[in-house]
């Protein structure tokens, strides 16, 4: 009898860790708590942009575009995954510069995935978007 409670014990206690472990890495959040608040907005002097499918780049330095392209991400929720695969028509990749430094990298995939990295931090982190994200205003921006 004690075997067949080891044994259960044994298969549930694994399966509970990683339930619980799973619900806390799959938390839902948003954009401005993820990113916005790591840095100061303010000093955002430049924000480049490439477009995957033809490698175009642009370098947008009006500050109000800039702010455009903040609030529109500022207003986005999020919740964590974990290195989904992602088949994509169209990804932008979005580099915010504070004096000439890189801060943040972000990889936008088809208004469904959002990853950023972390330069100071060295660290990546992956995203499902769980709104509707109009990616219209960014490509306006390479016409």
């Amino acid at each position: 009898m004690k075997k067949r409670y080891k044994i259960l014990l044994g298969i549930l206690l694994p399966l509970l860790i990683l339930y619980i472990s799973t619900m806390l890495l799959t938390r839902d959040t948003d954009f401005s708590k993820e990113v916005t608040e790591r840095l100061d907005v303010e000093e955002i002097k430049s924000i480049e942009i490439i477009r995957a499918s033809d490698e175009k780049t642009i370098t947008i330095t009006d500050e109000t575009e800039m702010n455009q392209i903040m609030q529109q991400l500022n207003e986005q929720p999020l919740k964590k995954v974990w290195f989904t695969k992602s088949n994509f028509k169209e990804a932008y990749w979005i580099t915010l510069a504070i004096n000439g430094d890189r801060e943040v990298g972000l990889r936008l995939d088809d208004a469904e995935h959002l990853f950023v990295y972390l330069y100071e931090e060295n660290y990546m982190k992956d995203y499902k978007l769980t709104s509707d994200f109009d990616t219209s205003f960014i490509e306006q921006l390479f016409q």
